[in-house]
Formats: structure tokens, C-alpha cells, sequence
């Protein structure tokens, strides 16, 4: 059902039809010509068809960004002591989940409202404010407690000190996460990704430059620089590239009320699931040592690649069935499980069968340390899809007990795994948590779908 300040069904299914002939629907290429490959003709459910070209564009920008991120690892892993690489990483995650309880979700709003804004400016200068703030108040609190839930950090770095770094850190990272949703919400695409390889290579450079100058929190100091300077760059184009912005062809309302009708569940939910992806080296480091941290922080960062292809695809099905009726959200979805298995099914069979070659690169205790746990963690990607694929599709339907339930339920069984089965057996727990609780969420998720699925006669 709309809400106020939506479009109708019709009238998006209508722009979306004329734009899937467009960009490559069996109707641009009558003929059959061969102007384009194949695999790049047929009908919505081909890689041509908008959706699934834009998330394959958005994977494509995550894809580059991760593998140059993974050299960065691999060069801290080698210049820097373990344990330096443990505490680092683990500040850096920090900062990420962190940002991720600052942005509020406002990313969602952008892409959702500032295509459709008179004022696309003023919406995007007021997320932006709204994040910046809240971020400063987040980085505040979490610097202030972290002798209590950071004490490594406080040992490396000094309390008065880490109350600085986050105070900053906190906040120039919003505006990153958030800068890449305006970038594509105003029709600059590839700049997320000329953006991201940028930043990437920027990050590079300073990490050496820590290593020579001999700085301990050198990964995470030279990351925040590399941060801010991007930061800095793309905020200043904005503001020149929306003062030019064409006036949308559909004009919608974007309220304070429609924003908070937006984000609703959805934020909570976020929190809860980046408590997982991000906050997790924190408990790590408890439970175990810096080494161990370092070990995992590695390992996640391979695998979280995959997660983010499931990711990707997601957005991509939200911009392209926002608007549809159930049947068409259905579609949508169903195509999103099969090209996002399609490229993640043989991603986490390679990195669970290479596992210890893969973590060889970083060094011999990784490889040692980590081979079983980055095999589980890859192989848990799989059954990531099905239960990203639910929550994807309850943000398209507004389904708030979805929204916040699934990512909170999956969390908080990814926490209580580790919290049991880490001390039990050691470090691989944490990827027995995390496959044991995307399984059991995906099986859910399935029969739930077949118990639900209407009888053939119904849909006769």
C-alpha cells in the first residue's frame, strides 16, 4: 500500500517497463542481431535487465574496492607485528559499527527520496548534518567507556587520546557511508566506484608511510587520513554536482514524517546485524588475544567480501521493484536469489577448499590459525543469500517485524555461538557461530516461503 508522498504501483511498474526495454530487454534488440552478446539479450530475468545490471555494477565497484583492501591487509600483515594488526583491526571495526549507528539508515533515504526531491540539495545536506552530529555524540560515548569495553585500545593509544580519534573517526566515516548513497541516488554511479579505488590506494600509501615513521596505531590513523581527505573531495563535488541537478520528472514529497515512515524497523535492525559484522573483533579479542583478533579480523574481511555481492544485488532489487505489486516483488526477488547464488555459490567453495593457501599470503600463523575458520565463514555466504534475500524484500513491502527480527535473531545467535563454543574449541567457534546461525535463519526463511506459496489453483 503507498503512503503518502509514493508513487502508485502503476505508474513506477510503467517507468520500469519502459526502462527494461530500453536497457536490454528482448525489444532493444528485435532482430536478434547480435549487436549485443547473449548474454546480454533476453528477457528481466537476464544480467542485461536493469536490475541485475545495476547490482552487477554495484558488486563490480565492492568487488575492486575489497581486493585492493585485501593487499592493504596483507601489507599491514606484514609490516606490522600480529598483535599491532590485532588492535588495529579491531579499532577499525569499531569505527564501522559505530558509523553504521550513526548514519541511522539515512543511506536508504537518499537513494529512496533525493531522485524524486525539488530540493535534492537541502535533503542531502540534512542527512549529512543528522549523521555528522549524532556521529560526534557516538564517537564521544564509545571513547569515554572504552577503558571499560576497549582497554587494549586505551593501552595503545592513550584514553585522552582515543577519545579524539573517535570523537573524529566516527563521524568522517558517516559521511563516507553516506556519500556513496548520494553519489548514486543523483545518478553518479561510477564515481562510487572511482571513489572507492581512490580511497583504497590512498590507504595503501599511508600504510607505508606508518610503517617507516614506526606509528603503532599507524592502520588505523593512516585509514582515518585516507578517510577524510576522500571525504573532503567527494562533499565538494556534491555540492556543486546538486546545485546542477535537473528537476526530477516525478516530483514526491520527502517529509520528516515520510523519512521516519522510511526508516522505521529498519534502523534498529542495521544495528543489530553491523553488531555482528563489525562489533564481533571486540568480543574476539576478549575471548581470545590481539593474535587471535588479527586471525579472524583477516578472515572476515575475505569472506565479508561475498556478503556484500548479496548486498549489492539487494539494493539494486529495492530501486528496481520499489512500487510493484506483490507478484513483481516476488519476481524480483526470486531473480535476486538466483544471480546472487550464482556468483557466490563458487566464491565460498573456492575460499572454503584454498582456505590455508589464501591466508598463506598474510603469513604463516594466519594460515595456521585461520584455515578452518575462514572455511566456515565462507561457507556460510551461502545460506546468507536466501536470508538477505528476506530482508531485502520485507524493505521493499515495509515489513518491520522482518526488518528488525531477522537481522537481531541471526546477531544475537552469531553472539551467544561465540560467547559458548570460542572458549569451548578456540577460534574456529566463531565460524561454527556464524554457519550454524545463517543456516538455521535460511531454513526458516524456505519453509516459511512453502508454507506461505499459494496453492496452483489460487493463482490459476
Amino acid at each position: 500500500m503507498a503512503t503518502r508522498g509514493e508513487a502508485t504501483p502503476t505508474t513506477e511498474r510503467g517507468s520500469r517497463s519502459a526502462t527494461e526495454v530500453d536497457a536490454g530487454s528482448g525489444a532493444a534488440d528485435p532482430g536478434g542481431s547480435g549487436a549485443r552478446p547473449r548474454w546480454a539479450r533476453g528477457g528481466p530475468d537476464s544480467w542485461w535487465a536493469p536490475q541485475h545490471r545495476d547490482g552487477l555494477m554495484l558488486v563490480l565497484s565492492a568487488a575492486v574496492s575489497a581486493a585492493i583492501g585485501m593487499v592493504f591487509w596483507v601489507l599491514a600483515a606484514r609490516l606490522f607485528e600480529q598483535g599491532v594488526v590485532g588492535v588495529n583491526s579491531a579499532a577499525l571495526s569499531a569505527i564501522t559499527l559505530l558509523a553504521s549507528a550513526s548514519h541511522l539508515n539515512l543511506g536508504n533515504a537518499l537513494l529512496r527520496f533525493v531522485p524524486v526531491s525539488v530540493r535534492p540539495g537541502a535533503l542531502v545536506a540534512g542527512c549529512f548534518a543528522v549523521g555528522l552530529g549524532w556521529g560526534a555524540v557516538v564517537g564521544l560515548v564509545f571513547g569515554v567507556g572504552a577503558g571499560i569495553w576497549a582497554p587494549d585500545l586505551v593501552a595503545t593509544l592513550g584514553h585522552p587520546a582515543l577519545i579524539a580519534f573517535y570523537v573524529v573517526a566516527v563521524p568522517v566515516w558517516t559521511a563516507f557511508v553516506l556519500q556513496d548513497s548520494a553519489l548514486t541516488a543523483i545518478k553518479r554511479v561510477p564515481l562510487v566506484l572511482v571513489e572507492n579505488v581512490a580511497f583504497a590506494v590512498l590507504k595503501i600509501v599511508l600504510l607505508v608511510l606508518a610503517s617507516w615513521s614506526g606509528m603503532a596505531f599507524g592502520i588505523a590513523g593512516g585509514t582515518l587520513a585516507a578517510t577524510a581527505l576522500v571525504v573532503v573531495v567527494v562533499v565538494a563535488y556534491l555540492s556543486r554536482a546538486l546545485r546542477r541537478q535537473p528537476a526530477p520528472e516525478h516530483v514526491q514529497p520527502a517529509t520528516a514524517r515520510d523519512l521516519a515512515g522510511f526508516l522505521g524497523a529498519d534502523y534498529a535492525g542495521n544495528v543489530a546485524w553491523q553488531s555482528a559484522t563489525f562489533g564481533l573483533p571486540l568480543l574476539v579479542i576478549a575471548l581470545t588475544d590481539p593474535a587471535g583478533a588479527a586471525v579472524y579480523g583477516i578472515a572476515w574481511q575475505i569472506t565479508y567480501c561475498l556478503y556484500l555481492v548479496a548486498s549489492s544485488m539487494g539494493k539494486a532489487m529495492v530501486v528496481h521493484s520499489a512500487g510493484g505489486d506483490s507478484d513483481a516483488i516476488v519476481r524480483a526477488r526470486r531473480g535476486m536469489d538466483r544471480k546472487t547464488m550464482t556468483l557466490v555459490l563458487p566464491g565460498a567453495l573456492v575460499l572454503a577448499a584454498g582456505s590455508s593457501l589464501i591466508l598463506s599470503v598474510f603469513g604463516r600463523a594466519y594460515a595456521e590459525g585461520g584455515a578452518v575458520l575462514l572455511a566456515l565463514l565462507a561457507l556460510s555466504a551461502i545460506p546468507n543469500v536466501v536470508s538477505n534475500s528476506a530482508l531485502w524484500e520485507a524493505r521493499v513491502r515495509r515489513t518491520r517485524s522482518v526488518q528488525f527480527g531477522l537481522p537481531a535473531a541471526t546477531s544475537a545467535a552469531v553472539f551467544a555461538g561465540t560467547l559458548v563454543l570460542v572458549p569451548a574449541i578456540g577460534l574456529t567457534g566463531v565460524g561454527w557461530a556464524w554457519l550454524g546461525a545463517q543456516t538455521v535463519a535460511a531454513a526458516v526463511i524456505l519453509v516459511h516461503r512453502r508454507v506461505r506459496r499459494p496453492a496452483p489453483a489460487a493463482t490459476g
